[in-house]
């Protein structure tokens, strides 16, 4: 497993004691760390791109942003992206559940507890990944949540992604897009439209109602668009 991670700090030794922590974790867990360093919060949120898998985000910076301006910078860009900050001051961290950072690390950092908080991290990564995809658009890579995704259509060679983080496109077939997704949620009410179960409030006639939004049911989809709506519908009952 490859896992993307920035580390965010005006002290370069800092960065190195992070990155060596982060080698060690990677043999003890066999898996990789694509690590690149930023030496302001400034510098990094200029390069952000949506991908990152892990965050270690300083608080306090000799010039512009801090951390914390950062971090909520960060979030209007990408929700998911696990945040861990850095710090000198243990009490700033309280303010890190404003941004739905994960955990904090006071410097200087002790290994042994740098270790029990990446295997908490480890875990929220996976959680986050499971629900979520990368998008390609127009040369940027996205992570859109699945979850907030409602519908799929198709425009030309593109597929365009409407969820409620907003529509995104990308050079992508429907089919491409619906084996990317990997879930049993979707279902195609048309084929060229691929519909989230979880936002159809109803089904009329010909249309199903996503998210307030009417969508045609092609004939030839009927059956089995009804059937796996009617076995989402019984399964939501039983988790409920």
């Amino acid at each position: 497993m490859m896992l993307n991670v920035a580390i965010v700090d005006d002290e370069a030794a800092e960065r190195q004691r992070l990155r060596g922590y982060l080698e060690e974790v990677a043999r003890r867990k066999n898996i990789q760390f694509c690590v690149d360093e930023f030496s302001s919060a400034d510098a990094f949120l200029v390069r952000y791109q949506q991908g990152y898998d892990l965050v270690f985000l300083d608080i306090e910076f000799p010039t512009g942003q801090n951390g914390m301006q950062a971090a909520r910078a960060l979030r209007r860009m990408d929700s998911t992206v696990v945040l861990i900050f850095v710090t000198n001051i243990a009490q700033m961290a309280v303010e890190g559940y404003e941004v739905d950072a994960l955990d904090f690390i006071v410097k200087p950092v002790d290994p042994y507890a740098f270790l029990l908080k990446m295997t908490r991290a480890l875990s929220r990564v996976a959680r986050s990944a499971s629900d979520r995809i990368t998008v390609r658009q127009e040369g940027e890579l996205r992570a859109l949540q699945v979850h907030l995704i409602r519908y799929l259509t198709v425009e030309g060679h593109y597929v365009v992604y409407h969820s409620r983080e907003g529509v995104f496109s990308e050079y992508l077939s429907l089919s491409a897009a619906e084996k990317k997704l990997n879930s049993p949620l979707f279902c195609r009410c048309d084929r060229g439209c691929l519909v989230n179960l979880r936002f159809v409030s109803e089904i009329k006639k010909e249309v199903c109602v996503v998210d307030g939004e009417e969508l045609v049911i092609a004939r030839t989809q009927r059956a089995q668009f009804l059937k796996a709506y009617a076995e989402f519908l019984g399964g939501a009952r039983q988790g409920g």
